[in-house]
């Protein structure tokens, strides 16, 4: 008997809220979009593009001559004008960069994956009109518009077929069709709801769903501009493109100005939104912002402004920590605190609590008394309210290693650095602070608070399978900095010289060797982004790796936590080969890694294996 697989920690999605994803065509999008699904027998991959004249791409022959035997049977099909859309400015998928079709189909409507076939090509469309030949990866939303467009005989009815024609070659729908039409926008929309957008008022961001719309226009206006004060992009030019293209059954917009259609409908629209809060209080959504540490003045005043409480996460080796450090350089150590989490660790760990002292009596003698002990959180709360002049932080290695519900206790809410939240404190903490602040003092006359000078620094690695997971109420609390893997191969970049020595007079590059099993990684769908190694997994004094050392974390970790339960082209392990094939490493450990790195497609020349140039193959 096999039990259920555990539950997947996915990667939160990236906003990707500024960058320029315009869609001027959005009905030509969806209607591919889902006609190549239909054609597709429901299968949840589809490689659905060929390149033609070296820079551009069309739909593959056989694909596209599916999707014309689909419509074929409509008596308005046009064969040699419906021949156009097989590539160029017609067809989305083949004229759009990849950025804005992911922000489209995955961040808007959840439709599917896209990606590069090749991901090592994935940056070529940045830089001007190449285009590579892109992956269709299906959600279930599209199972849900099959049904939708399906008859009484659960085939793709007559009218749901005209309008993904008329659609694909942008022209009206019949009357006689509007109804499939109304009801494919409308599931549409259900899709979109929980869609985050962002817009600028001044320096200000403004993070909102449909909802924050919906919401002004029921209660306090009669329209809403989605203008700002910065350019519009990101999803929110997919939300004006597809209330201009009327995708939207209640709202529409003018010269960027949102307003509800009609009067009439207000009742229905009512009901709507009514559903929609419902909805998203099911589907809450972790709004991963970027945000920075406010760099010191040399002569810092008492400033009002409230720092970020930021974790700073990323795969392993990423250099988080560094960052932090970076950060901090000019701050002194006093005004540092700095602790790591475990499992063990607990609230009096972090804030204090009763423990025996041993102190001499008035006698002399060696007596146990009991006395509020602080800890780490405690010690710097009294520090940066006694100097206001001054920025403290609390850094926190490794926090989602520790039970942090259990370690905050009550004083996670101070991390709601927008609000003035008191804590109400036990009885020895209060105590406690009397005594170091004065029963009038800020910090404690009404309770905690936190000192607008303490900023809260933590680390996290995505790839742990963290024994406490963090609530939501908990995470919303924090500004979020993701550290990315740095291929760079410059000076800036210390791990780009860092070198792993074979003990045979062999050597390889690390920095190639991680870019190239984290391809392997994240092309994998069982593991993604969150397994991949870091710049700094493995940080050498003199920038050379001895082959044990990478053996013993590197290899270790591939194949311990990484493809484990991976096997064949799923894995970058050979069949049949076991973690204990590397040992001993000065017999087996150098022929192993060799091996490895064949299969990765490095080629030695002159004592230096690299990367095999896969165009010369």
């Amino acid at each position: 008997m096999s039990l259920p697989a555990e539950v997947v920690i996915r990667q939160s999605i990236d906003p990707k809220l500024a960058v320029g994803s315009s869609l001027p065509k959005p009905k030509e999008l969806l209607a591919w979009v889902i006609t190549l699904f239909l054609i597709n027998d429901d299968e949840s991959v589809l490689e659905y593009s060929e390149v033609i004249e070296g820079n551009k791409i069309k739909i593959k022959q056989t694909v596209f001559n599916s999707v014309k035997l689909f419509f074929s049977s409509l008596e308005d099909y046009d064969e040699e004008l419906f021949d156009q859309y097989q590539l160029g400015d017609s067809n989305p998928l083949c004229h759009m960069q990849l950025e804005p079709l992911q922000v489209s189909l995955q961040l808007v409507w959840k439709l599917a994956k896209i990606n590069a076939i090749d991901s090592d090509s994935s940056s070529m469309e940045r830089s001007g009109g190449v285009r590579v030949p892109k992956v269709l990866k299906y959600t279930t939303n599209l199972l849900l518009i099959k049904n939708v467009l399906s008859g009484n005989d659960f085939n793709i009815s007559n009218c749901a077929k005209k309008v993904l024609y008329c659609w694909v070659i942008g022209s009206a729908v019949d009357a006689n069709c509007k109804f499939v039409e109304e009801k494919l926008i409308s599931t549409l929309l259900v899709f979109s709801e929980d869609t985050l957008y962002k817009v600028w008022d001044n320096d200000n961001e403004i993070i909102f769903q449909q909802e924050g719309l919906y919401r002004k226009l029921r209660n306090e206006s009669d329209n809403v501009s989605i203008k700002g004060t910065k350019e519009i992009k990101g999803t929110l030019r997919n939300l004006k493109s597809f209330l201009e293209k009327d995708l939207h059954p209640y709202l529409k917009i003018e010269s960027n100005i949102v307003s509800i259609k009609s009067a009439s409908i207000m009742p229905e629209y009512t009901n709507y939104t009514s559903l929609v809060s419902n909805l998203l209080d099911l589907v809450p959504k972790s709004l991963f912002q970027s945000a920075t540490i406010q760099p010191l003045a040399e002569n810092q005043g008492n400033s009002n402004d409230k720092q970020a409480n930021i974790i700073f996460y990323g795969a392993p080796g990423t250099g988080k920590s560094h960052t932090i450090k970076e950060n901090l350089k000019n701050v002194p150590k006093d005004n540092v605190e700095t602790v790591t989490f475990h499992p063990d660790y607990d609230y009096v760990s972090f804030v204090g609590g009763y423990r025996p002292i041993s102190e001499k009596d008035s006698n002399g003698d060696d007596s146990i008394k009991y006395k509020f002990v602080p800890q780490v959180f405690t010690n710097i709360y009294v520090n940066a309210w006694k100097n206001p002049q001054e920025q403290f932080y609390l850094v926190i290695e490794e926090i989602n290693r520790g039970n942090c519900a259990e370690i905050f206790g009550d004083i996670f809410q101070l991390l709601d650095q927008n609000q003035d939240y008191t804590v109400t404190p036990s009885s020895e903490l209060k105590s406690y602070l009397d005594n170091k602040l004065s029963k009038s003092h800020e910090g404690i006359a009404d309770g905690l608070k936190m000192p607008p000078n303490l900023s809260i620094l933590a680390t996290m690695n995505t790839s742990d399978q963290s024994l406490f997971p963090m609530d939501s109420a908990f995470k919303r609390r924090w500004d979020w900095e993701y550290i990315p893997i740095n291929y760079n191969r410059d000076d800036e970049n210390k791990s780009s010289k860092f070198i792993v020595d074979l003990d045979d007079g062999t050597y390889f590059s690390w920095l190639e060797f991680i870019e190239r099993v984290n391809i392997q990684i994240k092309s994998n769908p069982n593991l993604g982004m969150d397994k991949c190694i870091g710049n700094y997994f493995i940080n050498p004094t003199d920038n050379t790796i001895s082959l044990n050392t990478f053996i013993n974390k590197a290899i270790f970790y591939l194949w311990n936590d990484v493809f484990k339960d991976e096997f064949g082209s799923n894995s970058i392990f050979a069949e049949n080969v076991t973690y204990e094939d590397f040992f001993p490493v000065k017999d087996n450990g150098a022929k192993m890694v060799i091996a490895l790195l064949e299969m990765l497609n490095f080629k030695l020349s002159d004592g230096k294996y690299t990367v095999l140039n896969e165009d010369t193959n």
